[in-house]
């Protein structure tokens, strides 16, 4: 990078330092009435996992529901609509090691405008939600151009009557492959906890603009107090323009759940996974699995089963699949979580089977207004139709606190380290963010707004 790219890229980030210095100073004179709340939910604990996590397993009306912000600051109430239009606006620069995924890339600072709308509803048998949010991303050398990257989802769940509910989930993402590193985080629910999913580790060098496409519906009926029968269908879809090469998988799964306790819940399933497009093959087979909240603050869900495939899928006809999700608010301060499964998928790298995966992550409230974060991941695949395999890490520490008027500002650092058998990159990126937040409702970091 030139000298003046140098320069451009450190005044952008001392100019952020003093912004959050000023504003952190600012926030410490305001008066004990403007005094954000705790960081922690005012929310019941005794509430469980979302559906949108697992949607095996039907949710009490009663209970409170959750979805991921879009924006990557945490969790959102869906039975909430007290405040039904979401609006934000983040904006931030910072400096990344090897924007052009080479193997001795050079560096280049950057900036970006991420621009959020939401908007939410709630009745007694209905709650909704819709989000999009595009971010525009340049950088300060001229050898990179401005790229943009658009992501929505949408949420709707009901309960028509007593014994039956319903829940159909949608979310996609199109731009190029890279900026999805720089931008926010995704979030995923895991119980009361925001996570991030090992879609952070999944990412393909040189992979041109990616479209990335997930649905899926759920119907259940509760037969009796303990028992429930849910009918669940989804659908993946990827295309990846620069190795002209595009998939899908299609899914169908019934599950028997039984409860044996408010607490404690076993599952069995049968399920079938079609692929289409550039992989052709079928993938079946059951499975059990069980939920179990000792504590009010803790969840973990667990389900495995074997999966028999047909030889056009892997050369491995008969794998074990298994899932995993864990989180415990330890205390009013702390909580953590922890991700994992080794499912048939269509992901960010593209029609494949048997894709393993590993996540979790820390957080704590170090002040009154701060939150200290810190989360790691890794995916690896042994067949896909991009490349003979993969194998993607990531980690990151991130501290953010919360100020007045909605503004929130975070400094993060990242890194990846990426192998897909022919070629393998590290990549490593230092942001600093100012965010304005409107209505925003946040589990973990509840604001006062």
């Amino acid at each position: 990078m030139k000298k003046s790219g140098h320069l451009r890229c450190a005044a952008a980030l001392f100019a952020g330092l003093c912004s959050g210095a000023l504003l952190a100073q600012s926030s410490s004179e305001s008066s004990s009435a403007d005094t954000p709340q705790s960081t922690v939910s005012n929310v019941d604990d005794t509430s469980t996992a979302s559906p949108v996590a697992n949607s095996q397993e039907p949710q009490n009306s009663q209970e409170p529901q959750y979805a991921a912000a879009l924006n990557g600051t945490g969790l959102i109430s869906l039975d909430d609509a007290s405040k039904r239009v979401l609006l934000s606006t983040t904006v931030g620069g910072g400096w990344d090691s090897n924007p052009s995924n080479a193997t001795e890339g050079g560096s280049s600072g950057l900036y970006s405008v991420s621009p959020y709308i939401g908007f939410r509803g709630a009745s007694p048998r209905t709650q909704y939600i819709v989000q999009y949010q595009p971010t525009m991303l340049g950088y300060m050398s001229n050898l990179y151009s401005r790229q943009t990257l658009h992501r929505t989802s949408a949420s709707f769940t009901g309960n028509p009557s007593e014994r039956w509910k319903w829940g159909v989930n949608v979310s996609g993402s199109y731009g190029p492959n890279g900026t999805r590193l720089l931008t926010s985080q995704q979030t995923v629910v895991v119980g009361e906890v925001p996570g991030t999913g090992s879609g952070s580790a999944s990412y393909l060098s040189n992979a041109g603009n990616i479209t990335y496409i997930v649905g899926s519906i759920d119907l259940s009926y509760r037969k009796s107090a303990k028992d429930t029968l849910v009918l669940s269908g989804s659908n993946s879809f990827s295309s990846i323009s620069g190795y002209n090469q595009q998939g899908s998988v299609a899914g169908v799964k019934l599950s028997y759940i039984r409860d044996l306790s408010p607490s404690l819940s076993f599952t069995s399933y049968a399920q079938d996974s079609h692929f289409y497009g550039d992989l052709n093959c079928e993938s079946s087979g059951v499975g059990a699995g069980m939920r179990w909240q000792p504590q009010e603050r803790t969840f973990l869900s667990v389900s495995a089963g074997p999966q028999i495939s047909t030889n056009t899928c892997s050369s491995q006809k008969l794998g074990f699949t298994y899932s995993a999700a864990f989180s415990s608010r330890v205390s009013r301060k702390s909580q953590f979580y922890l991700l994992s499964d080794y499912l048939p998928t269509v992901s960010y790298l593209g029609p494949g089977l048997w894709q393993r995966s590993v996540s979790g992550g820390y957080q704590y409230q170090v002040t009154r207004i701060g939150v200290l974060g810190a989360d790691a991941g890794h995916v690896s695949s042994d067949t896909l139709t991009a490349v003979s395999s993969y194998q993607g890490t990531f980690w990151g520490v991130n501290y953010g606190f919360r100020l007045r008027h909605g503004i929130a500002v975070s400094y993060s650092y990242r890194g990846y380290v990426t192998d897909s058998g022919e070629t393998n990159y590290k990549r490593n990126l230092a942001q600093f963010s100012i965010t304005w937040t409107h209505n925003a409702g946040q589990i973990f970091q509840q604001s006062s707004y």
